[in-house]
């Protein structure tokens, strides 16, 4: 039953995609002479990149490809047609008696229909080609999946590498003003040349951060332009309410059996055995007869003069059964049993690695998902405490119990755990999606769910070399 239900969740997941591709096709063109000019939301980029992707592209075609090995082994189960024809020019002498020389013309054709009757490692073949195209098939949903996670991914980049970014901008213009400060304090004679030192040493660390930051956040823009082929400039940014939490079913072992049931890489490595096993019968069957019924008509046409007159025309029709034996072929056929063999053994080998990875990482996913939950919420108290320890900092300093360094390094904390939160949570936003691609279920719809909490109001804009 298992057996029958896995290809129709393949065949249902790769038409629900290939439905998304369908209905790219008819966004208007306005949308994309746009998407360089105007935010675009993780759908939209999404969208694009189904037609553009190259990778996608290859992978499409290598299905494609593949797919057509089924009517190639179909072939070999039906009758073939064909047709001879044949003249030539003939020139004969005749020395003894002496007669004249003879010049005439041969031709003729024949049409043969051949109709394979046993032939048993054809019918293996084509049982292969079906395991084969089945592969393929799995193969190439996996790669669209994959699609799925790394436009989601490579747009995750680009608001961490932003936030990023802003944490240190926000970090530089503090330090700035605890700089003139510094600098006021020390104009009246109220603070030492050395609080002036540290404050501008960490300004011109924080500066430095802020060229490392902004070529960072730049560079991660230019992965759109390689999925969709297209250049984007604003994309919306994640709203503070997206919801982080625990993975439904908590339950280990039930993501497990899920993931050795439905993960389409796995689902292929098994379709490489059954076609492994399939070319294993194929070779074996080498040793067995072959019989074949054959339907043929010949008509032919002389031009020379023979014992009933001057040029003859003949017509033959054949129907025969033609049995072959194979008796020795120099240890070929049992050399490529052999070697089927082999193959055989090498794809149950790939297929246990492969059903063992995605156990291995269908558990560290679900427990980095787990650690992810809670990481999130931590780093969110971890910035409260952080503002609470400045604050204090800040006030200790004022009274002259706390120094300048110690302010510096509560404000690096207190940036710095703004930072930690946010890429917290584009840690789950991974980790959750990853999971759903090792289990199997990883969807466009999954990207239409996270596209819901992007807010058109917090755009990400590319920082341009004017304000660098």
């Amino acid at each position: 039953m298992q057996q029958e239900i896995l290809p129709i969740r393949l065949k249902r997941l790769y038409l629900q995609i290939s439905r998304q591709m369908a209905l790219t096709l008819l966004l208007p063109t306005a949308l994309l002479m746009s998407a360089s000019t105007q935010a675009a939301s993780l759908d939209e980029i999404y969208t694009l990149a189904v037609i553009n992707d190259p990778q996608l592209g290859a992978a499409k075609a290598g299905f494609l490809a593949r797919s057509e090995v089924v009517n190639q082994a179909r072939a070999g189960l039906l009758p073939s047609i064909s047709l001879n024809a044949s003249t030539s020019q003939n020139e004969r002498t005749i020395l003894r008696p002496s007669l004249p020389t003879e010049n005439y013309n041969d031709n003729g054709w024949q049409a043969v229909l051949r109709q394979p009757v046993f032939r048993l490692s054809n019918w293996f073949q084509f049982q292969q080609s079906k395991n084969i195209k089945a592969q393929a098939q799995a193969q190439f949903t996996a790669e669209q999946q994959e699609l799925i996670y790394r436009v989601a991914d490579n747009y995750l980049n680009i608001l961490e590498a932003q936030d990023r970014w802003s944490a240190a901008n926000a970090q530089r213009d503090a330090v700035q003003r605890q700089l003139e400060q510094v600098q006021q304090r020390f104009d009246v004679g109220l603070v030492a040349i050395t609080d002036v030192l540290e404050s501008t040493a960490a300004y011109d660390s924080s500066t430095v951060n802020v060229i490392e930051a902004e070529g960072a956040q730049v560079v991660t823009f230019e992965s759109l332009l390689r999925l969709t082929g297209q250049a984007f400039y604003e994309i919306d940014g994640l709203n503070p309410e997206f919801p982080v939490k625990y993975p439904e079913p908590r339950d280990e072992e039930a993501w497990v059996m899920a993931a050795v049931q439905q993960n389409y890489s796995l689902i292929a490595a098994r379709e490489g055995v059954n076609a492994a096993e399939r070319d294993l019968q194929a070779a074996r069957s080498g040793h067995l007869p072959t019989l074949d019924a054959q339907i043929a008509y010949n008509r032919n046409n002389s031009g020379s003069r023979g014992f009933f007159g001057d040029g003859t025309e003949s017509e033959q029709q054949t129907m025969a059964l033609q049995l072959n034996m194979p008796l020795y072929s120099g240890g070929a056929t049992r050399s490529q049993a052999k070697q089927a063999g082999y193959l055989l053994e090498q794809a149950q080998r790939n297929f246990d690695l492969t059903q063992r990875t995605v156990v291995e990482n269908t558990r560290t996913l679900y427990s980095a998902l787990n650690t992810d939950v809670a990481r999130v919420n931590a780093r969110l108290r971890g910035i409260e405490s952080s503002q609470s320890a400045l604050d204090a900092t800040q006030t200790g300093y004022e009274v002259g119990t706390r120094n300048i360094v110690d302010v510096l390094l509560a404000q690096q904390r207190l940036f710095q755990a703004q930072f930690q939160y946010a890429s917290a949570r584009y840690g789950y936003i991974r980790d959750t999606l990853r999971l759903k691609q090792t289990v199997g279920t990883l969807s466009p719809d999954d990207i239409a769910d996270l596209n819901q909490y992007l807010s058109a109001t917090q755009v990400v804009r590319k920082i341009s070399s004017k304000t660098r």
